[in-house]
C-alpha cells in the first residue's frame, strides 16, 4: 500500500493549466531561437479580461434560453447577436458563444460561464453535483433528441410549423433550400435513435417522470433549495421550447406538472424582471424568441386511453381514439358511412400529375390515328388516278 500511495502522489492528476497549451510554432522558434528558450505562456483571455466594458457574445438562431437563464442567474453581462443562419460555414451550429480569445461550441457554454465568471454549483455537495451530471445528460442528449424530433423529423409539425417559420426567417434563396437538408439530415439521424414515433414520446414521458419527481423532493423553487444552479438552467432551456411544442407540451403537461410551475416561475422572476433584462443587449429581434407564446396557450385533456396501450404516441393516441368514438356513434346511429381517404399534399401532387400524364397520353394517341387515316386518304386518291 505504501508503494501504491507513493505512485499515486508522484502522478499528477490535475487538468493542464490553460496558460501552458500554447506552444510556439517550429516557424516562429526558427526564426528567433533565443526568445523560445523556455516554453512560451500565451494566456487566452475573456471579454472581462479585456476589460473596456466588453461582453461575452452569444450567437443564435433558435434562443439559446439555457445560457440567457444561466447569465440571468449569475448576473452576467451578455450581448446577443440573433443570426439568419442556423450555422456559419467556418465554425459550425449555433449557438455559439465569442468571449474574448474563446470561441465556445453550443455543448460547452454553460460550462465556459461557470469557469470563467461564476460557478454557480459551488455551493452543492459531491451528491447533489453528481446529480447535475446525471440530469444534465438526460437534457442534453435524450430530450435534446427529442425535441429535434419533433420539430424536424415529424411531418406534421415540419410542413406546417417548422419549415414556414425557418423559411421567413432566412434570406432567399437559402431559406428553400437549408430547411429541407437539415430536415433530411435529422431523419436520417433519428431512424439510429428512436425505431418509431412511439418511443419518442415514451422518452419524453420517462424523462419528465424523472426530472418531475426530483424537483418535488426538492425543499425550495429550485432543483436544490431557494438558489439556482446550472441544472436549473439546462432544464429550464428545454422546457420553452417543449410548451412551445403542441405535442409535447400535452405530454409535459400530464407528467411534468411541478416542471411547468417551475418554468413558470423562472420566466416571471428572472425574464419579465427590468433589471435582469438589461443583462442583456441583442443586435436586433429573434421571431423565434416569444415567451408569451409558450406560456399563454393551455393543455389538452388528453384521455387516460391514451396512456394505458404501451408503446403508443400521445398524439397519434388522441387521434386513435376520436375516430373511434366517431365510429361508435356512427355504429349506433346505424348510418352507412364510408371511410375517409385524406391525403396531404405530396399525395395529391402525385395524382394530378399522374391523370395529366394520362390526358396526355391520350391526345397523343389520337393525333397519332388522325396522321393515319390521313395517309390512308392520299393512298386511296392515288390509286384512283391510276
Amino acid at each position: 500500500m505504501t508503494d501504491a500511495g507513493n505512485v499515486l502522489d508522484e502522478l499528477d492528476l490535475g487538468f493542464p493549466d490553460r496558460n501552458e497549451t500554447l506552444l510556439p510554432t517550429d516557424r516562429s522558434a526558427t526564426a528567433n531561437p533565443r526568445a523560445f528558450d523556455k516554453t512560451v505562456r500565451v494566456m487566452p483571455k475573456t471579454s472581462k479580461e479585456l476589460g473596456l466594458d466588453a461582453r461575452p457574445t452569444l450567437h443564435q438562431f433558435y434562443p439559446a434560453w439555457d445560457v440567457q437563464a444561466y447569465i440571468r442567474f449569475a448576473q452576467i453581462k451578455l450581448h446577443i447577436v440573433n443570426s439568419k443562419y442556423p450555422e456559419y460555414e467556418a465554425t459550425g451550429t449555433l449557438p455559439q458563444l465569442n468571449d474574448g480569445h474563446f470561441l465556445v461550441p453550443k455543448d460547452d457554454l454553460i460550462m465556459h460561464l461557470q469557469t470563467y465568471y461564476h460557478d454557480l454549483d459551488a455551493a452543492l455537495t459531491d451528491s447533489q453535483r453528481a446529480d447535475v451530471l446525471a440530469f444534465r445528460a438526460l437534457v442534453q442528449e435524450k430530450l435534446h433528441r427529442v425535441l429535434h424530433y419533433c420539430r424536424w423529423v415529424d411531418p406534421i409539425t415540419y410542413k406546417e410549423v417548422t419549415r414556414p417559420a425557418v423559411q421567413s426567417a432566412m434570406p432567399f434563396p437559402l431559406n428553400r433550400l437549408v430547411p429541407k437538408l437539415v430536415h433530411m439530415r435529422f431523419t436520417a439521424s433519428s431512424l439510429e435513435t428512436f425505431p418509431s414515433k412511439e418511443h419518442v414520446y415514451l422518452a419524453a414521458r420517462d424523462a419528465y417522470v424523472a426530472l418531475n419527481a426530483r424537483l418535488d423532493a426538492s425543499p425550495g423553487p429550485f432543483f436544490f433549495g431557494p438558489q439556482p444552479s446550472s441544472l436549473d438552467a439546462f432544464v429550464f432551456g428545454h422546457l420553452v421550447d417543449a410548451l412551445s411544442d403542441s405535442q409535447l407540451r400535452d405530454v409535459l403537461g400530464v407528467h411534468g406538472p411541478r416542471l411547468v410551475q417551475f418554468a413558470t416561475h423562472v420566466r416571471e422572476a428572472f425574464f419579465d424582471s427590468a433589471a435582469h433584462a438589461a443583462l442583456c443587449t441583442q443586435t436586433g429581434p429573434n421571431v423565434f424568441a416569444d415567451l408569451k407564446a409558450a406560456f399563454s396557450v393551455g393543455f389538452s385533456a388528453v384521455p387516460h386511453a391514451a396512456y394505458v396501450a404501451p408503446y403508443q404516441s400521445l398524439s397519434w393516441s388522441k387521434r386513435e381514439v376520436a375516430k373511434a368514438d366517431k365510429d361508435a356513434k356512427h355504429e349506433r346511429d346505424g348510418d352507412d358511412h364510408d371511410a375517409v381517404v385524406s391525403y396531404d399534399k405530396s399525395t395529391r401532387n402525385v395524382l394530378i400529375g399522374g391523370l395529366f400524364a394520362i390526358v396526355l397520353y391520350g391526345l397523343s394517341q389520337l393525333s397519332f390515328s388522325i396522321e393515319d387515316g390521313d395517309d390512308d386518304d392520299d393512298d386511296e386518291y392515288y390509286d384512283d388516278e391510276e
